[in-house]
């Protein structure tokens, strides 16, 4: 990613000012995606692609068009600007375990950035019930917007547990190895086209506010505000292509090609 592409780039997230590479700096812009860049899969679901993974498509998307994405595509551009900026950042391949009775397959992806000796798991594309911040690689329990998660290692791999309804429950796990960004380009085709994956049966939406979220599932929009919730149901998709403007700053065309 050039300087030109960089600036670009976070002024999208509406970032400005020096920006250390330093535990603050990762923070501030994790906090700043989740907030400005959209979790959708509208190529997946609604225009039948495959999302790509090259860096200029990535940008035109994200950046130039305000797009969001899928896991594979914004963490895989996130990545590269943590990486334009200095930071050192690896993937990891993840197992979503939430709401899974059985060990499901590597479907999701993360990433891993190493300060000095310490190394933070940080996502900015999952649109689920995940960690909304950074987590240190470590077994111990922390709460991260308003939520309390725990690492613990299970059969090898580091397990991320929720706190839900006082019960903890599986969340993701990975193991601490990189993967080849060129082994991303299988997950990322058999999430976009395996019919047991959601994202090819339903339309997800989610981004996160200062006080809450956005959530579209379908045609539902579910704002949460300081744990109130408001829910808006559009009634076809004229009315979903204004509501994806106004909430998610997303604009397409449904009926054909964005």
């Amino acid at each position: 990613m050039n300087r030109e592409q960089r600036t670009a780039y976070l002024k999208r997230i509406g970032i400005k000012g020096e920006l250390p590479v330093n535990r603050d700096t990762l923070e501030k812009l994790l906090q700043a995606h989740l907030e400005q860049v959209p979790f959708e899969n509208l190529d997946v679901y609604d225009f039948k692609k495959i999302p790509s993974l090259e860096a200029d498509a990535l940008f035109d998307k994200v950046v130039t068009r305000h797009r969001g994405g899928f896991c594979f595509e914004l963490n895989t551009l996130f990545a590269r600007l943590l990486e334009s900026l200095g930071f050192k950042v690896y993937p990891v391949a993840v197992r979503v375990l939430w709401n899974k009775d059985s060990l499901p397959p590597l479907a999701h992806m993360a990433l891993i950035v190493c300060l000095g000796k310490e190394k933070y798991f940080c996502d900015v594309g999952y649109g689920g019930p995940g960690p909304k911040g950074l987590m240190l690689l470590e077994e111990s329990a922390r709460r991260v917007s308003g939520e309390t998660f725990r690492m613990t290692c299970v059969e090898g791999d580091i397990q991320i547990d929720r706190l839900y309804h006082e019960e903890w429950k599986a969340l993701l796990r990975f193991t601490d190895r990189p993967v080849r960004w060129e082994d991303l380009v299988v997950l990322n085709f058999y999430c976009a086209r395996c019919e047991s994956i959601l994202f090819t049966r339903r339309r997800v939406l989610n981004l996160c506010t200062p006080m809450g979220s956005k959530a579209l599932m379908d045609m539902e929009l579910t704002v949460t505000d300081c744990g109130q919730k408001k829910q808006t149901v559009y009634k076809d998709l004229g009315d979903l292509e204004a509501g994806l403007e106004k909430e998610f700053g997303i604009k397409v065309t449904l009926a054909g090609p964005s």
